[in-house]
């Protein structure tokens, strides 16, 4: 008798055990699947991140190249103004209208020579 409770006890303990490492097992599976949903989370919390920044770069760049081309406009115009209002546009016109290069000189504020050339340039266009 004594022999048969050691042999269920024997038994029992050793299905304890299997149990046991069993158990042991399946929580370590279970550990890493949930470290690997957890990582799987961040992971996808961070590229969301990044998209959300990438996304509002993407407007800044957007905004800034539309500011580009508008300074890059309002510069030409600025520069065509200059151009036209310069004394030598306005030396051009009045050497084109046949005024005396002395004239030129006076209204437009340059020298006598260049008042010259330009009556001597736009008369022989003219011709």
């Amino acid at each position: 008798m004594n022999a048969l409770i050691i042999l269920l006890s024997s038994l029992m303990f050793l299905m304890s055990l299997a149990l046991f490492v069993y158990t042991k097992k399946q929580l370590s599976s279970f550990q890493q699947y949930i470290q690997s949903t957890i990582q799987t989370s961040q992971v996808t919390r961070e590229l969301t991140a990044l998209n959300a920044g990438s996304f509002g770069l993407g407007e800044r760049f957007v905004k800034l190249e539309k500011q580009m081309q508008d300074m890059a406009s309002k510069i030409d115009e600025v520069s065509s103004e200059v151009n036209s209002n310069s004394p030598y546009a306005y030396a051009i016109e009045l050497a084109q209208k046949a005024t005396p290069a002395e004239s030129i000189s006076e209204l437009c504020n340059i020298s006598l020579t260049e008042a010259q050339l330009l009556v001597m340039m736009h008369n022989q266009q003219a011709a």
